[in-house]
């Protein structure tokens, strides 16, 4: 087992050739499942193309993407590059963000949070997702068995449900004018929904080493018992409603979801030989303060994420302006955009006039302000110690009109390696200050 960082040191891999082609598979087939996009430099319609790892010979290193690869007994875990320096490497605490990350997310789908890690001590990220996939499909399934009208067609002596006229016509044209064809919605526990957990879990059971796992696996499969073994797809998947009457199982579909979408088959068909879930932490910064900033303020202020109703030249409409976030006061109408940068100002020293800041993101914020007629944006960072580094304000002035632009640059606490349980109220702090104070 490996552990990187984003863009850390590099590690050898075996058989890269096939890992690659693995890779490739996975980015090809579900790249939708992504919300950014690559790089307009990059041809992602290239076959041999995957933002994933990047290759030198026989050494990878690790891109913008977090989570793991389990293939062919390699197992790489990959974890947000702000931890690369802790004096003590706690893959505990980690885990602990991460779900803390995504609790606040609305569009990175992960459908756990901090409370299933309360008697967890696993260590091995691949095995810590199949534990909190069991444990929820376990919790879920056995406080509230799943049942469902699921449409069956039968040959039936006495006619059920509706008479399928087509197939009744086909029937006596072959001399079974006896049996009647019927379509009909018996209420089943025996239905789609129940039959891709079951698949599910038989994948995860498979792969998992972990006795705990293999344990809670082995209880759902019994509550599962009498639900047929059949092969599920994605597609299956995605045609399944659920009643809204079934708390908890929207979760699980996620959760069956994100293992269907990240697995290949192996030889048999109820083994998974390889599995890997990768998150773009590029992306989970930005969904992360988007999400915490709704639920924390959103009394006071209108808040909507990738505002995009502008562009630069209006005929024909090109380079459209997606900001981040745009922030409206209720009261006052006072608005800010604010943009996430996933950029951590490593080493920022006082005679940095630019403080950390890249020519190309203050470009892009003016043009921001000078379309959206907007005079404060504010830039955020995550932090890269325990100390935030000062905040910093450009005046931008336009030297027709002498009106300023006021670009603010903050770090705010996005993690800690010392008391990771006050990030919550050091970050709601944080940003009542900024929001309160004129900059």
């Amino acid at each position: 087992m490996h552990i990187l960082f984003e863009y850390g040191e590099q590690i050898t891999v075996p058989n890269r050739k096939d890992l690659e082609i693995y890779l490739y598979s996975i980015w090809h087939n579900y790249k939708d499942l992504w919300p950014k996009v690559p790089d307009e430099k990059v041809d992602v319609a290239n076959k041999e193309y995957q933002p994933f790892l990047s290759f030198d010979g026989n050494y990878a290193k690790a891109n913008n993407y977090v989570g793991f690869v389990n293939f062919e007994g390699l197992t790489i875990e990959i974890y947000p590059k702000v931890f690369q320096f802790m004096p003590i490497l706690d893959k505990g605490l980690m885990h602990n963000h991460l779900l803390f990350w995504f609790s606040y997310c609305k569009k990175v789908k992960f459908p756990f949070n901090q409370s299933f890690l309360e008697n967890s001590n696993i260590e091995s990220l691949p095995e810590l997702i199949i534990y909190l996939i069991s444990k929820q499909i376990y919790d879920t399934i056995s406080a509230q068995p799943f049942m469902a009208y699921e449409e069956i067609e039968e040959s039936l002596w006495f006619p059920k449900g509706r008479i399928n006229f087509n197939r009744y016509t086909n029937s006596l044209a072959h001399g079974k004018n006896h049996l009647i064809d019927c379509d009909h919605q018996p209420f089943l526990f025996d239905n789609s929904l129940n039959r891709t957990i079951k698949y599910c879990a038989r994948l995860l059971k498979s792969i998992t080493e972990l006795q705990t796992n293999q344990q809670l696996l082995d209880e759902v499969l019994f509550i599962l018992d009498e639900v047929e073994d059949t092969v599920q797809t994605v597609n299956q998947l995605n045609q399944i409603n659920v009643s809204s009457l079934f708390t908890g199982y929207e979760e699980v579909v996620q959760s069956c979801r994100m293992i269907l979408e990240n697995q290949i088959y192996s030889y048999s068909q109820f083994e998974m030989k390889n599995w890997s879930l990768f998150f773009p932490m590029e992306f989970i910064f930005e969904d992360f303060i988007s999400g915490f900033i709704q639920t924390n303020f959103s009394k006071e202020y209108l808040i909507e994420p990738q505002k995009s109703d502008l562009y630069l030249h209006q005929s024909p409409k090109t380079f459209n302006l997606q900001h981040d976030i745009l922030l409206t006061h209720k009261v006052t109408n006072d608005k800010i955009i604010i943009d996430t940068k996933y950029k951590p100002r490593w080493g920022l020293l006082s005679s940095d006039n630019k403080k950390g800041v890249s020519q190309i993101d203050l470009y892009q914020m003016i043009s921001y302000s000078y379309r959206r007629g907007i005079k404060k944006v504010l830039l955020i960072y995550p932090n890269t110690s325990e100390q935030l580094a000062d905040d910093f304000t450009f005046i931008i002035e336009n030297a027709n009109s002498k009106e300023e632009i006021k670009i603010k640059v903050i770090d705010v606490p996005f993690w800690s390696s010392t008391d990771f349980t006050k990030i919550k109220q050091t970050l709601l702090t944080k940003l009542t200050n900024v929001f309160g104070n004129e900059f």
